[in-house]
Order: structure tokens, then sequence, then C-alpha cells
């Protein structure tokens, strides 16, 4: 049993050497194309006058409408500018011919076939007048004959329509030659749809596709595609072994067919032949040279644009793009065939699992399914973001304190003793203002007595040490010499603080801390900087007597 590698690396190997022998097939782009096809009926109504000069001269008129060749065709304007084959309005059999057969075994009672092949009588005298009926027209005809083409086209709607005539334009000199044709009614709106025109068949095409129709079209008679390889790629011929599947394309309408690149999705050629006219590939270029010399230049229409705007999401499978798109198409043309083809396939398929434009609806998950389904990465990657925000709370909470722990302890003392006071505040009886009050002042004050500078206020100034400062906590002379003389505020370890230069001049520094007149006047303790009440002689905290 050969080993899996072995048989892989043999596919490999068959998959390289079939390479090569591979081209590209239709895949759906031919629809760019498609409503543009069209199906070219033609017919001759032909007025033939017989002469009977035997005896008495008689003219005996008639008239005969001839059904000639169908086949199909292409749109290249919005306004009904269509390209077909030379032969499917110009046939090769003669309508008068026709015509001289029906009159003549009308009118002489024989037997004549009513075709197109010129016949022979054994009665000399009626065969030379029946020769002479034939055309072409001479001076001893007895036939006078006068033909008129009238050509119908059938663009691929639904519902279909009646038919819309058309003029002919141009026709070659060859049955193969393209044809211009123009409607005269039906494409006065220029919204008929049409189909992209190419400039040539490129040397890397290898196949093309042939739109047939077969019939005149609708719904449930649309174009009909089949691919026919060229030999070799980018020429002007098909493959000998294809040839017997195009004749009976073309005996089934194919004359006059648009030649697809459905690489590009463009027409790159028309297709002619059956009968007894050679199978022939006409190319663009000729067919644009035909539309050149009738003053015509293929172009697409709004009805187009709209269209292949449609088909861009339509082929990507967007479906619920593209319905509101194919809709604003069929506004524009209610009778586009292949617009409302495509709608009712997006519509069908619309937020279904072929929609790649549908949006997924959220569906609940069971728990199971949610506990098992979540990785063990989410975890870790919960936990670390949850350590993470720990050490930052951590080192924003260390922060505080120590910013909290800068503030010098003599601060908190003094708050401490302070809220210690206000729970005793009765007992300690304080000074108004304007009480002269003897043995209130410092050690070393002069004048009266006045306001002294509350420890925790000292502390924010001069710091800790000089809150237990006399000379510091003395307040400043309010009269007398001293008071316009610099005070120095350097406590005891030598450390001086330099006047600050925002304040005005004239304003003591340091600052007037006492407190707002009308409020009681308050005295702390040299020794350790407690307030002190009203006639106390010693500190009720530290026990030093109250200098007097």
């Amino acid at each position: 049993m050969p080993r899996l590698h072995s048989l892989v690396a043999g596919l490999g190997a068959t998959a390289v050497l079939a390479a090569p022998m591979l081209h590209p097939h239709p895949s759906g782009s031919t629809d760019r194309v498609t409503p543009g096809a069209v199906r070219v009926e033609s017919s001759s109504t032909v007025s033939v006058t017989l002469l009977d000069d035997r005896g008495v001269i008689k003219q005996i008129a008639r008239k005969y409408d001839v059904d000639l060749d169908g086949g199909s065709g292409f749109t290249v304007t919005p306004d009904g500018v269509i390209v077909t084959a030379t032969q499917v309005v110009q046939s090769a059999q003669d309508p008068r011919v026709y015509a001289a057969n029906r009159v003549f075994a009308e009118y002489f009672k024989v037997k004549v076939p009513a075709d197109f092949k010129r016949h022979t009588l054994d009665d000399a005298d009626l065969d030379r007048r029946l020769q002479g009926c034939y055309p072409p027209q001479k001076s001893d005809s007895t036939c006078i004959a006068t033909v008129t083409t009238n050509v119908t086209v059938y663009p691929y709607l639904d519902p279909p329509t009646g038919g819309l005539p058309a003029q002919i334009l141009t026709t070659g000199t060859s049955p193969a030659a393209p044809a211009v044709l123009k409607v005269t009614k039906g494409g006065e709106k220029q919204s008929l749809p049409t189909a992209p025109l190419g400039t040539a068949i490129a040397g890397t095409i290898a196949s093309l596709d042939v739109m047939t129709l077969t019939g005149r079209p609708s719904a449930k008679l649309p174009p009909k595609l089949d691919t026919a390889h060229l030999d070799p790629p980018g020429s002007r011929t098909f493959k000998d072994d294809e040839r017997e599947k195009l004749a009976g394309l073309l005996a089934e309408g194919a004359p006059g067919a648009a030649l697809i690149d459905d690489g590009r999705s463009e027409v790159v050629g028309l297709l002619a032949g059956g009968g007894d006219v050679p199978l022939t590939i006409t190319p663009a270029d000729e067919i644009r040279t035909a539309l050149v010399g009738v003053g015509i230049t293929p172009r697409r229409g709004p009805v187009d644009v709209v269209f292949e705007n449609a088909l861009a999401s339509y082929h990507n499978k967007l479906y619920s793009n593209a319905a509101p798109v194919l809709e604003q198409v069929l506004k524009l043309r209610p009778d586009h065939a292949v617009a409302a083809d495509h709608l009712r396939v997006a519509k069908a398929k619309a937020g279904t699992a072929e929609d790649s434009g549908a949006k997924p609806s959220a569906r609940p998950v069971p728990a199971e399914q949610r506990k098992s389904t979540v990785s063990p990465l989410v975890w870790a990657a919960g936990g670390v973001v949850v350590l993470v925000l720990l050490v930052a709370g951590v080192v924003l909470l260390r922060r505080r304190n120590a910013a909290g722990r800068a503030v010098p302890e003599a601060q908190d003392l003094a708050h401490a003793n302070g809220a210690h006071l206000d729970a005793h505040h009765d007992a300690y009886p304080v000074s108004h203002p304007g009480a002269h009050q003897h043995g209130d002042r410092p050690a070393g004050g002069t004048g009266d007595a006045g306001p002294s500078w509350p420890p925790y206020a000292v502390t924010r100034v001069f710091g800790a040490e000089a809150a237990r400062s006399p000379e510091v906590m003395q307040p400043p002379p309010t009269s007398g010499p001293a008071a316009h003389a610099p005070v120095d505020p350097s406590p005891a370890g030598g450390h001086s603080h330099p006047p600050d230069p925002s304040h005005p001049q004239g304003r003591s520094y340091p600052p007037d801390l006492s407190p707002p007149r009308g409020q009681a006047q308050l005295k702390f303790c040299t020794q350790c900087g407690m307030r002190l009440g009203q006639g106390h002689r010693f500190c009720g905290f530290c026990g030093n007597p109250v200098d007097q």
C-alpha cells in the first residue's frame, strides 16, 4: 500500500501536468452582456406586376410578403442602434424570384413551386415568359418588381414587447459583414439595455461564448450561451471538432450572435455562417468601422450603469446589498429581464447563510459552552491587570502617607492641644480686646499687651523650633521706634529668613495672625507653647510659671 505522502505527491504532479491544458470558462460575468441581446427578424414585401402581351396587353399586379432569415444581434446604444450580420437582413435568396414563381403559377395556371429557385417549363412560350419574369429586370422583362425590406427587433425584455420596427443604416458586401440597424420606435427614452463592445480579440483568448436567441426572447426563452474554443488562441478560427456544434447553432438562429470574452465581459465579435455562407468570425474592429461609417459611437446608458453597480454586489453574494440597487434598475426600466431575475434570487437569499452581506444574529450561548470556550489566557490577563491595579494603589497610598508625614510634628501637637483646650473652654477664661491685662505680656515685651501668635501659625512660618522660642512668640511692637525696625525671626538655631519682597512696605512681618477685632485675645506658654487661661500663674500642661 503506498504511503500517504507518495499519493499526495502523485496528485500534485498530475495537477502540474494538466495545468497547461486548462483555460478560463464562463463564470457568470456574461450577464453584463445578455441584457443587450436582441432577436432580429427580417421580411420583404414584393410588389410584382406581370405583363401579358398576348392579344390585348394585360397587367396582373400582386403583393407578397416573404420571410427572410432570422438571427441574433445586440444593442450598442441606449436609443436602439443594433448590430447583426448582413445575412440576417439581406438574404442570399432573392425575394423577386419567389414573387415571380407565385404570380406566374397563379395567372397561367401552371405548376411552378413557390420557392426561391429558378424553374423551367416544357412549353417554350411560357418558359420564355417565365424566364423574362425573373430578375434582373431588362427591357424585354415580363415582370416588374420592387422589394421593400422590413426589419423587426425583439429586445430581451420581460414582459416581451411586440417587436420594435427598425431601419437598415448599412450592410456589408458579404453575408458575414456587420449590418447596422436603428429602431424607429421604442428608443426615444434612451433606456434600452446595451452590451459593452470591445476593441479586438486578444491574443490570450482561448474560448468565446456564443450568445444565441433561437426565438423571440422572454423570461421563458432567455439567450442561450455556448462555449466555443479558438485554435490557436486569439485567432479567428474555431477548433475543427467544434464546427459541427457551431453549424447546429447557426441553424437555430446564431447568425449575428455576439461573441463574448467572459474574462472582460464584453463583445469582441459576431458569428456568421450557415447554409451556403461559411462559418466566419467578424471581429470587433470591423464592427466599429461599420458604426463609424454611419456616424455611430457605441455607448452605455443610465440603466446599464445602475445595473453594473448591482452586479458587483450580486456576484459577490452580497444579496442584501444588491436587492435595493436592482429595484432601482427596475424603476428605470421595469421590463429589464435580467435585473428582474436577479432580484428574485437576491430577495430569496438575502439574510440567509448564502448572503455574504448578512449580519449574523446574536444567539445566546449556554453557560456550559461559555465556560468551556474561555481561554486560560483570558484569566491570566485579567489577573495581571488586577495585580497592576493593586500595585498602583499601594504606591499612591505610600506617596500620600509620605506627604502627610512631611507636616512638622509641632503643628500636629498644636492642633491636638488646641482641640484639648476647646474641650475645657469653660475652665479657661480668655481676655477680650481692649482690656489692659498686666502680667499677660511675655518677658522682655514693651507697650500694651498685643495679640500673641498661635504655635501652629509660628510652625508654618518659622518651623517647629521657632514655635517654642519666646522671641518669636512675642508679637511685633505697635508703637515706638521698634515698630518700624525689621523683625528678625531667626530661630535659636541661627537660621535666618529673608524678608518677603511680595509684602508691601509697612506691613508687619511675620504677618499679623491675631484674631479679627471683636474676638477673644489668646495667650500661650513660652515653655511648651500651649494656650494659657486668663489669670493663670502657671501653665496647666508643663507647670512653667507664667511671666508677669
